[in-house]
């Protein structure tokens, strides 16, 4: 009767709180990948079926993971002028997801949002605005300046191996002159160890490209 009784409470020593820590434990030392509801049950002693006491699903479960995350980062602080009001927001955004890759992997795969990011997400379409963009135009140019920044942090976020020239490297810089004699010029590009350290120049200038005219 007793050991019942210890089986019953089992699940009423749970909460969303210890679920929540507990995946941020996996996720931050293991990646996205490893995060699963069964992964989170083990860590806490607990079944898998006890989770859903206290999160809806995984989806629910990563909205507030994210909104924990985001909601703990302290706001930057913010030019007055809009392009350079713009640029850092952006920017800001790029610097907090590369510091955590498990959110990037989330936000590329997923359709998750937290409810704490809105203000930044207010503040980017507010500076779109300022830069002279309608608003129709400004939901078009976050589109693509928020592909950019995944695509950077995918590329920061990639394993190269050690023993050899990663293939986007050294096909490039190998090509034969007389075809391509414009990737072949580029090949000091190709081989520069910080050619991956661009983003601050090309956000600017994409940025300059989305607003011109407006």
């Amino acid at each position: 009767m007793g050991g019942n009784d210890a089986r019953r409470g089992r699940p009423a020593r749970l909460s969303r709180e210890l679920i929540v820590e507990a995946a941020l434990e996996i996720v931050g030392r293991e990646g996205g990948d490893a995060l699963s509801m069964r992964r989170i049950a083990d860590a806490l002693g607990s079944a898998p079926m006890s989770l859903y006491r206290h999160v809806r699903d995984k989806d629910e479960l990563l909205v507030l993971l994210l909104d924990r995350v985001v909601g703990g980062l302290a706001r930057p602080v913010l030019p007055g002028e809009p392009r350079e009001r713009l640029i850092a927001l952006l920017t800001w955004q790029h610097d907090r997801l590369a510091e955590r890759p498990w959110v990037v992997d989330v936000l590329a795969r997923g359709d998750v949002m937290a409810p704490s990011v809105l203000w930044l997400l207010e503040e980017i379409y507010a500076a779109w605005r300022a830069c002279g963009l309608p608003l129709e135009r400004a939901v078009a140019a976050n589109r693509i300046a928020w592909a950019f920044t995944l695509g950077d942090l995918a590329q920061r976020g990639r394993r190269h191996p050690r023993d050899r020239e990663p293939y986007q490297v050294s096909v490039p810089a190998g090509a034969d002159p007389a075809a391509y004699p414009h990737l072949a010029a580029l090949g000091v590009y190709w081989r520069a160890p910080d050619r991956r350290e661009h983003f601050a120049d090309d956000l600017a200038a994409l940025v300059d490209a989305l607003t011109a005219g407006a």
